[in-house]
């Protein structure tokens, strides 16, 4: 195990519990929690995701410089909590802007067209956060850090199906199809971009499923087998999210709809795939942990956000505030989990 991980890790799963609860304190749940229940959003995106991301990038460059970076969009939290969310931001610019020079590194050293969109997921990341500094308003945010997230993963799962028959006129049209959802960011998201990321995110998500390896997962047992389970899950939420985004600026909690369809639906259950290997990895710890009881966290995270879409459409806030719940059930689920399965199956190895 590389211990010098560990604090970067914790950092990254105090901040999803920061977010989980905030997002909690959002939907009506009562209980203290500081003052950061209003960057609900920048602690999930940032101080989360970005931390996560941030640490499995730099990690294969074997620079102990480049952990201020992870650190920077951590430490980003405890200034949420603090009520100073300035300076939170700008450790968010900070970390973005470094991750941006990140994957310009790795684009020098392989010249690949992965990079190119790793590195314009992390500008997208940038210049959302910019946006939210500047003008302290999410929803301006919203459009490049689904971008960011998007750009990421879709640029992983493109590099896992290098060795696939896909051929390259189908990966040049999803690239441009990704191209498509960032036209449709700067000419205004909310307005008449609104139709081109409509089409860009079902079309993505109709290609991600055709064409990734989910086919051969499910013909797989044990982890294989959930992998694909759980990557098709996402990518049916994806186009789901898609098809709401054409209509929910007619609905009045229709941005509740697009952020947790997004950000619940697809990037979680990517979270729930990847976990079982990218998680022990980043710790240095060689093993791939599986229990069927990961079905059950997936399950109860998709009923989440889809009991909840329910709940915003019909206006009902009882059930939306119960709804919330569900997911941090699940979470928590999958994290401990994921943990108990790593320590024992570690153990049987030792």
């Amino acid at each position: 195990m590389r211990i010098e991980r560990i604090p970067f890790v914790a950092l990254a799963i105090l901040s999803l519990i920061a977010g989980i609860l905030t997002g909690l304190l959002k939907i009506g749940w009562m209980f203290q929690f500081g003052e950061a229940t209003p960057h609900h959003g920048a602690i999930m995106v940032g101080s989360f995701l970005g931390t996560l991301i941030t640490l499995e990038k730099i990690i294969p460059l074997k620079k102990k410089s480049l952990y201020a970076v992870p650190a920077a969009s951590g430490a980003s939290l405890f200034l949420f909590l603090l009520n100073l969310p300035t300076y939170s931001l700008t450790l968010l610019v900070v970390s973005s802007a470094a991750l941006s020079v990140v994957f310009l590194i790795y684009l020098v050293r392989e010249r690949s067209m992965i990079y190119v969109m790793m590195f314009a997921g992390a500008v997208c990341w940038l210049t959302g956060n910019i946006l939210l500094m500047l003008h302290n308003f999410y929803p301006l945010a919203l459009p490049w850090w689904m971008a960011f997230a998007l750009l990421i993963i879709t640029s992983e799962r493109l590099e896992l199906m290098k060795f696939l028959p896909v051929s390259r006129t189908q990966k040049l049209i999803f690239i441009l199809t990704l191209a498509i959802f960032m036209v449709g960011c700067v000419i205004s998201f909310h307005g008449m971009g609104n139709y081109l990321a409509t089409f860009a995110l079902v079309t993505v998500s109709i290609w991600l499923m055709r064409n990734d390896v989910i086919g051969i997962n499910l013909k797989k047992e044990n982890l294989t087998r959930y992998v694909g389970i759980a990557l098709l899950s996402g990518y049916f939420a994806l186009l789901l999210c898609g098809l709401f985004l054409s209509f929910v600026s007619r609905q009045p909690l229709g941005y509740d709809i697009l952020v947790h369809s997004f950000f619940i639906g697809f990037v979680f259950s990517m979270i729930f795939a990847h976990g079982p290997i990218i998680l022990p990895g980043v710790l240095g710890i060689s093993v791939k942990p599986y229990h069927p009881i990961l079905y059950l966290w997936l399950v109860l995270l998709h009923a989440s956000w889809m009991l909840r879409t329910f709940a915003d459409i019909v206006l009902d806030m009882h059930l939306r505030k119960y709804s919330g719940m569900i997911p941090t059930i699940a979470i928590a689920g999958y994290f401990i989990s994921i943990a108990a399965t790593t320590i024992r199956q570690r153990a049987k190895i030792v």
